[in-house]
């Protein structure tokens, strides 16, 4: 009974098995009918049955048998496979792996097993009909994977029991071409398919190359795509834009993380775009911020985290076509799950157009091998992206700089957390700082004199002052500054009395196209137009700015004013004026000095304690005791002529002010200046008149900036304080003219030394030559002073102090003074003396002028004028033969006597002069000679009548020689007729 029971469960099954293939025979007789195919009766079942069964993938089914991709391919259900004609795979064999009979690794004769799987779609059985309906974008069954890109259904799969997690494929793409074929990827699709169990087949003219990378993709889009230029790099910046978030992978595929495995959407933004919404210094923090601050953990992190929030709004996790989406509005998940993206799709006549997150999209559903790319027309700034002026100078490359603030306790100037205040930051590069001085600001000044007390200062010290320096109160363009020049910077101390420094900021218009149009204290602006943050405004400087020098080293950096600093030494001021706190120096050059002549020898004077004193007065009397820069001094216009008016440490009055000629300080002599008193109203022009003379100072470099202030530089001249009392006698000291000094005082002429205005003058001498001199019209006197070598050479001067000195064995015996007596010898030195001395008349009252010093114009000489002498009756006349350089001679007195008379010559050249309170001194190359005693006789209408009789005799006495003479010619030619007997 076992036995009967298994017998017919034994045909039972085999009826089941006869039935379920007469079935199948059936339904593959059908299939074959629909898809017009020439296969053969029996029943095909998988993709493989059906490359078995005709010729014409014979060549096709040996590749999928060589490449042991039958087992795998059986498995498939639900697909369509594109096959490649026997003719294309020869074809592309020969092209690609002629003679290469082996396999070499999952590679036969240059096809490789990602290939043939590229040619089968996994979205399910394709009809005929919906390839040619529109565009379509295809998921095929080839995987991107590693570094060579093979992928393949594994064997053990069960293509039956869906993944846990959809793994894409890489993307092909059909589309109906004008001329109505249909193309996969650009390969023409044939008219006939065949259909199996597994899905349909369809033959193609070639074979499918797998794409390239998104990477390749982009630079064939901006070779062939792109909006603006031809350039294969018109891409790079989302490429350097992702390689900065970390992201490279996704384009690249060339390492096994999951970024470079799996299969991502690109929305690919032009270089054009990118800059049409970043400035140069936001572009660069995007690109390569965190490769700028890779040293400092806190900006580097937060760099990144900037970057991907950029980039995650232009890369989707996954692939999206925009032809598979269709109309609509869709949500996309952006990689790193930062949002989702929106995407809006409208499709026109079967064409698409779209936009990501509002931004429009152009080139759509470009293939890569790891994903999809679609190309962004006009990139939209991220809402939540907000920049600080940190952040711009991370992208600047001035991460030295971010560093230092963050050291020195600024961070809040540059973090953006005070958006409200308005600056200006010059910041230097890493590079320039690096050259300059590396991270150390030491400025080899450690000590810093402040008017108090020494402070000592700390490297955080120098740091803070040097980086406060580099910070600018309120905001300033290019052109701004071309208007304003000079800013105040945030650095004020002690030493600046709390008043800001300042930065001179100098625009040349010029060569504003080369980027270096704007320069700070010397430091060249590299950015063609400056940074703009909100409030803060950031200028990139090719070198950095040191903090404004102390008063000594800033003025021997410029050799003009060598001898103010040497001024400054002898005077032993240095100290005292580096220490004061807010200056303004008005500091004189060379030559102003050495106009001063001979009151600059005598300030000069070593070991002189009246001249050192007298020097500190002057050089106190240029350092006023306010700071005050060029834009502070007041313009003279025709409604106003005010001018700023700054005391001087010597205790003087300096005005300052401006006219369309430049900037002056004008020094009046006077006790009290009239501009000074404000009491004194008059007219805008006379007061305008009253400063425009001699007495101005012009300036000619304003701002030199400082420590403890700022200096100008005067063009000409100086100021020569009212403290600073310039007697001739300093001036004789400062000539060393001690023989003339005790010659004045041996004949009783120390008078002339004296101001005659002031005290009573000491009793003079008796001498009759200054009997008819008028005290009250004498103003004061003009020395012309020899040399003491010239006296040594006078004869009557030797002989004089060989007697008082009693000095017998002195070897002069040719000396034409030895016999004279002793009264004669002074009498004549007297007056010889008296000879140098020219007394100044002054018409004005002596209350008038009382108390001021004589006029510069009243004790200088002029060509061709007569000045008198002590001497009665006799007077001298100046000759100007050279730009300032004179002689003095006798007045009436000719080089010549009366002919046959001995030569007589009475000149002396002025080597150098200095004007003193009450007059003049000039030093002479010799001595005057005193007149002959002929030509010192009566003066007035007898000295016309001598001259009158001096020359009638001469007359006559010619006369009578001429007649003497004919007659004895006419006696000599008379006899010459006759013949001696």
């Amino acid at each position: 009974m076992p036995q009967l029971q298994s017998v017919w469960s034994l045909l039972a099954l085999l009826a089941l098995a006869f039935i379920w293939h007469s079935s199948a025979s059936a339904a593959a007789g059908s299939t074959a009918a629909l898809g017009n195919g020439d296969g053969p009766g029996r029943p095909l079942t998988t993709f493989v049955d059906l490359l078995s069964s005709n010729e014409r993938f014979s060549e096709i089914l040996h590749t999928v048998q060589r490449l042991r991709m039958v087992i795998p391919l059986n498995r498939v259900r639900n697909g369509t496979l594109l096959v490649p004609t026997n003719a294309a795979l020869k074809k592309y064999r020969k092209e690609h792996g002629e003679g290469a009979s082996r396999i070499a690794g999952a590679t036969y004769r240059g096809l490789s097993d990602a290939q043939m799987w590229y040619h089968l779609i996994g979205d399910g059985v394709i009809e005929a009909q919906d390839f040619g309906r529109r565009t379509m974008v295809w998921e095929s069954l080839s995987r991107p994977e590693a570094n060579d890109g093979s992928a393949a259904a594994s064997d053990d799969d069960e293509p039956d029991e869906p993944p846990k997690e959809h793994v894409f494929g890489v993307m092909l793409k059909t589309q109906l071409s004008t001329s109505g074929t249909v193309t996969a990827n650009g390969v023409a699709v044939l008219a006939q398919n065949y259909s199996c169990a597994a899905g349909n087949v369809y033959l193609i003219d070639g074979l499918l190359e797998i794409p390239p990378p998104i990477q390749e993709v982009l630079h064939v889009l901006g070779d062939s795509f792109g909006q603006t230029t031809d350039s294969a790099d018109e891409y790079s910046a989302i490429e350097k834009l992702l390689a900065s978030a970390g992201w490279s992978d996704v384009l690249t595929m060339f390492s096994r993380s999951s970024e470079a495995t799996g299969m991502h959407t690109l929305w690919a933004f032009s270089n054009h775009a990118f800059n049409s919404q970043f400035s140069y210094a936001e572009r660069s923090y995007l690109l390569n911020g965190p490769l700028f601050v890779a040293d400092d953990e806190d900006l580097h992190q937060a760099a990144v985290a900037d970057v991907r929030a950029v980039a995650s709004r232009f890369v989707s996790s996954e692939p999206v076509s925009i032809a598979r989406m269709g109309a609509g509005t869709h949500s996309v998940l952006s990689l790193g799950k930062h949002s989702n993206l929106t995407l809006v799709v409208e499709e026109t006549h079967g064409s698409f157009s779209g936009s990501i997150d509002g931004q429009p999209l152009g080139r759509l559903d470009v293939i890569a091998r790891n994903g999809i790319v679609h190309s962004v027309e006009q990139m939209q700034r991220p809402d939540s992206l907000v920049f600080s002026p940190q952040k711009v100078l991370v992208g600047l490359n001035a991460t030295a700089f971010v560093r230092l603030f963050k050291d020195a306790g600024l961070g809040d100037y540059i973090d953006g957390t005070r958006p409200d205040r308005k600056l200006t930051i010059l910041a230097p590069t890493n590079h320039a700082m690096d050259e300059a001085f590396g991270y150390d600001l030491d400025d080899g000044d450690d000590v810093v004199l402040s008017a108090k007390e020494r402070v000592q200062r700390s490297p955080r010290d120098r740091q803070r002052e040097w980086a406060l320096y580099h910070i600018i109160e309120g905001q300033y363009s290019i052109e701004d500054l071309a208007q304003t020049p000079l800013v105040r910077t945030r650095l004020a101390g002690e030493w600046t009395d709390g008043r800001p420094q300042v930065v001179k900021a100098q625009v040349d218009q010029a060569h504003r196209a080369l980027g270096s149009h704007v320069s700070f204290n010397g430091a060249d602006n590299i950015l063609l137009e400056p940074e703009v943050i909100g409030n803060t405004t950031i200028y990139l400087l090719s070198s950095p700015m040191s903090t404004p020098p102390r008063l000594v080293n800033a003025l021997i950096q410029n050799l003009d004013l060598s001898l103010f600093v040497a001024a400054m030494g002898a005077s032993n001021t240095v100290d005292e004026i580096q220490s004061e706190a807010g200056v303004t120096v008005l500091a004189p050059v060379v030559n102003a000095f050495a106009s001063l002549g001979l009151v600059w020898s005598y300030l000069s004077l070593p070991g002189d304690l009246d001249a050192r004193a007298d020097l500190s007065r002057l050089i106190k009397a240029h350092v006023l005791t306010r700071p005050v820069y060029s834009d502070e001094i007041p313009m003279h216009t025709d409604s106003s002529a005010d001018m700023l008016v700054v005391k001087a440490l010597n205790g003087n009055k300096v005005g300052l002010y401006r006219t369309p000629r430049g900037m002056f300080a004008f020094v009046d002599q006077s006790e009290q200046p009239p501009f000074m008193r404000r009491s004194a109203r008059s007219s805008t022009s006379s007061r305008l008149a009253s400063v425009l003379d001699s007495s101005s100072l012009k300036i000619s470099e304003p701002d030199m900036l400082l420590q403890t202030g700022v200096a100008h530089v005067l063009e000409s001249g100086l100021i020569l304080p009212l403290n600073v009392e310039i007697t001739s006698a300093k001036l004789l000291r400062g000539m060393r003219a001690h023989i003339f000094a005790d010659l004045l005082e041996r004949f009783n002429l120390t008078y002339v030394l004296e101001d005659p205005r002031g005290e009573a003058r000491t009793a003079r001498s008796s001498d009759g030559d200054d009997e008819n001199e008028d005290p009250h019209t004498v103003a004061g006197y003009s020395l012309l002073v020899p040399s003491d070598k010239s006296w040594r050479e006078n004869p009557a001067y030797r002989e004089l102090m060989r007697r008082d000195h009693e000095d017998i064995s002195a070897d002069d015996s040719d000396n034409p003074w030895r016999n004279a007596t002793t009264s004669d010898i002074s009498h004549y030195l007297g007056r010889l003396v008296r000879l140098h001395v020219i007394p100044i008349i002054d018409s004005s009252p002596r209350e008038a002028s009382e108390g001021k010093r004589l006029p510069t114009k009243q004790l200088a000489l002029a060509d061709r004028t007569t000045y008198p002498t002590l001497l009665d009756d006799v007077t001298l006349r100046a000759h100007e033969f050279a730009t300032d350089r004179f002689s003095l001679q006798l007045e009436g007195a000719p080089f010549y006597q009366t002919p046959g008379g001995v030569p007589f010559v009475s000149v002396a050249t002025v080597v150098r002069s200095g004007i003193a309170r009450s007059g003049a001194v000039f030093e002479l190359d010799s001595l005057l000679r005193l007149p002959p005693v002929s030509s010192s006789g009566p003066g007035g209408w007898k000295r016309v009548a001598w001259n009158a009789a001096v020359w009638l005799t001469g007359i006559g006495m010619g006369s009578g020689l001429l007649g003497v003479s004919g007659y004895w010619v006419r006696q000599w030619w008379t006899r010459a007729d006759y013949q001696s007997l």
